[in-house]
């Protein structure tokens, strides 16, 4: 992880913007290997888990689909280490991507992986091109109304300092210019199009300007704005808390954290991650929560979150 995060800011400082091109590819640049069960066993080893019984007499749709076909392909923006992240061999490696396989082991399937940009994981969701995503999702209303939704899962859930929150990072020259979100009025906030965070700066930055002079600029890719960052063609990155600390960490005193959380308690009760399954699929929706609420039963998840943040070198 140290070494993929010390090339990716390598490249930023020397403004190969064009590798982060928000046209033509559907993986965000970043090149995962894909493919089936054999090339995902390494994921993780189900043999001596608890599993729940299923009835899957009643399948119907994207289910029987699965069933059928012997095969669980997801959707997955592979750029939240330790939720899913590329490693430096090619390979999809995080806690949500263990999960997946779990599911699909419980449900006497294959897995098959698809990475694809973030705003691509919904579009393979609603053509069909995928069962499942699972890309580091919040809960959020249009969510909620666009796709059935799966139970809530946390990596860290007694974590005092909650991990799962979310902020801005800036220039490292500019950090004692922010010490509210009232002074990020007026400037220039990138964030991933259809993400958390667009939601968070929409609501909780631009909301605040009467004038309207507050820029969201919504990208691709979490590096495309990390580029921009890093090249000034922004005044801040929004990201999750983990994330945002790392690239700081790796990016040699050019980035500061600015000690800002975005509110979430605006949003409702909702803990956790969620996955996705297209809107009126209740039995695929079904068959998955009943999987998960095994997973939550036995802490699988808060286990698997530890081993993948290891992995990743995430603190």
């Amino acid at each position: 992880m140290k070494k993929m995060m010390k090339s990716a800011l390598a490249a930023m400082m020397a403004l190969t913007l064009t590798a982060c091109s928000s046209g033509g590819s559907s993986d965000g640049g970043s090149k995962a290997k894909t493919g089936t069960e054999s090339t995902y066993a390494y994921l993780l080893d189900t043999t001596d888990l608890k599993k729940p019984e299923l009835d899957l007499s009643k399948a119907d749709g994207v289910l029987k689909k699965v069933l059928d076909s012997g095969v669980f392909t997801i959707a997955t923006s592979p750029d939240y280490p330790a939720a899913e992240w590329v490693t430096d061999d090619g390979t999809i490696y995080g806690s949500e991507m263990m999960l997946a396989k779990y599911i699909a082991d419980c449900l006497g399937v294959d897995l098959k992986i698809e990475s694809v940009d973030f705003a691509s994981t919904f579009a393979a969701v609603d053509t069909g091109k995928v069962d499942a995503a699972f890309s580091g999702y919040g809960w959020k209303k249009d969510r909620e109304e666009a796709y059935e939704i799966t139970y809530g899962y946390i990596g860290e859930p007694d974590d005092p300092d909650n991990p799962s929150y979310h902020t801005v990072i800036v220039a490292a020259e500019d950090a004692d210019k922010y010490k509210s979100f009232n002074d990020f009025v007026g400037t220039h906030i990138m964030a991933q199009a259809n993400s958390l965070q667009e939601m968070y700066v929409t609501d909780q930055i631009v909301a605040l300007d009467p004038n309207g002079g507050t820029n969201l600029e919504k990208v691709a890719t979490l590096d495309q704005a990390i580029l921009g960052l890093a090249s000034d063609k922004c005044d801040a990155v929004a990201l999750d808390g983990t994330t945002a600390e790392n690239y700081v960490k790796q990016s040699d005193g050019k980035f500061a954290l600015t000690g800002l959380k975005f509110d979430l308690t605006i949003y409702g009760d909702f803990e956790g991650n969620i996955g996705i399954v297209k809107k009126g699929e209740t039995s695929m929706i079904n068959a998955i929560n009943t999987i998960i609420q095994t997973v939550k039963d036995n802490g699988y998840y808060e286990e698997w979150y530890k081993i993948a943040k290891e992995a990743a070198g995430v603190e």
